[in-house]
């Protein structure tokens, strides 16, 4: 069922899809960011020869899939209000109809990519032109769902039944990002381990090339702290959150990053799925719900150092941590830093 709410600004009235819809939306989503990862993990297993393969064809499906969905219902909505095609989109499809367009530009110029020039190895795959359009009509589709609920204004403490659809919007979404990010997905390398620290060492000795590897690693920890808070923070500014939100929105990213390898590095899911269930603990015991920016803060300084203060306690109970002992604390540091620094942001206006 869709409802009809009223919007002055553009002269007509302007169509809400109702939450059961937004469900089918992010369900189609899933199946197309599904297939992105599956295609991500043949590429890092070398296992990709054309652009004709059984996981581009999971990509592409869950892809149509989506386009369908939402021309459907683009097409439902302007015979319910008459409006012109142009603002007869649903609250929060708007962008994602046009992400449709970016997606089939980014697929035809793959495709064409692929046939005259080769498959991409590596790093190059992501920083592909097509591949980028790819990413950004995916972001657009993906984060529809979340755009409706955004601005439903009587959305403020939704449930779980309500929220879901929203939730996994921002979720998938953000796996997508951290996907085209998979070179610095710190999990992936653990670079300050005191192993990969003496290889380095033992291949190049004390000098840039070793210092050059510290100065990566300190990058991708502050990259990944964004990928982390930044949906905390967003959630956190609109929603009072069910319990769980945080937990499930480290442990599912996590997750999905694990598929690009097997699941060879299962651990980093429970150390941010750890960090997530402390800042859903915080949430509740400090009410941060009910607009205490100061308790938000105390999440925004408490999840990064829990985070990446269990990757350095795992790894030193694992393999023993290379790096000095002002490097890998001062990291925490920076991270929890950069963490605050983004809340501030975030907070266009309250009381501290």
């Amino acid at each position: 069922m869709m409802q009809v709410v009223p919007n002055s600004a553009i002269q007509t009235r302007a169509v809400r899809v109702s939450t059961a819809k937004d469900y089918w939306t992010i369900l189609f989503g899933i199946w197309l960011i599904g297939g992105v990862f599956v295609d991500g993990f043949a590429h890092n297993h070398g296992v990709v020869e054309t652009f004709f393969t059984p996981w581009h064809a999971i990509l592409y499906s869950g892809f149509m899939a989506s386009a369908i969905w939402m021309v459907w219902l683009l097409y439902v909505s302007k015979r319910t209000t008459g409006a012109p095609w142009t603002k007869a989109a649903p609250v929060g499809y708007g962008l994602g109809l046009i992400g449709v367009v970016i997606f089939l530009l980014g697929g035809l110029g793959d495709m064409a990519w692929h046939e005259i020039l080769g498959i991409e190895k590596n790093t190059a795959a992501l920083l592909s032109p097509s591949h980028l359009l790819l990413l950004l009509g995916g972001i657009l589709i993906l984060s529809s769902p979340f755009r409706a609920s955004w601005h439903n204004e009587k959305m403020t403490k939704p449930g779980w039944l309500e929220f879901t659809p929203a939730f996994l919007s921002l979720v998938v979404t953000v796996g997508a990002v951290s996907f085209f990010l998979m070179y610095a997905w710190m999990f992936r390398y653990n670079l300050p381990a005191a192993s990969a620290v003496d290889w380095y060492v033992s291949q190049f000795g004390y000098g840039l090339i070793t210092e050059n590897n510290e100065t990566r690693g300190l990058a991708f920890i502050l990259i990944d702290t964004l990928v982390f808070m930044y949906p905390v923070f967003l959630l956190l500014k609109r929603w009072q959150l069910p319990f769980g939100a945080m937990t499930l929105l480290f442990a599912i990213v996590s997750t999905m990053m694990n598929v690009l390898d097997g699941f060879e590095f299962y651990q980093s899911i429970i150390i941010a799925g750890a960090a997530g269930l402390l800042g859903d603990l915080l949430y509740i015991w400090l009410k941060a719900g009910e607009g205490r920016m100061w308790a938000q803060r105390i999440i925004a300084i408490a999840l990064p150092v829990v985070l990446w203060g269990g990757y350095f306690g795992y790894m030193n109970a694992v393999d023993g941590i290379g790096w000095e002992p002002e490097l890998w604390s001062g990291a925490i540091v920076e991270a929890t830093l950069l963490s605050l620094g983004l809340q501030f942001l975030a907070v266009s206006k309250g009381k501290g």
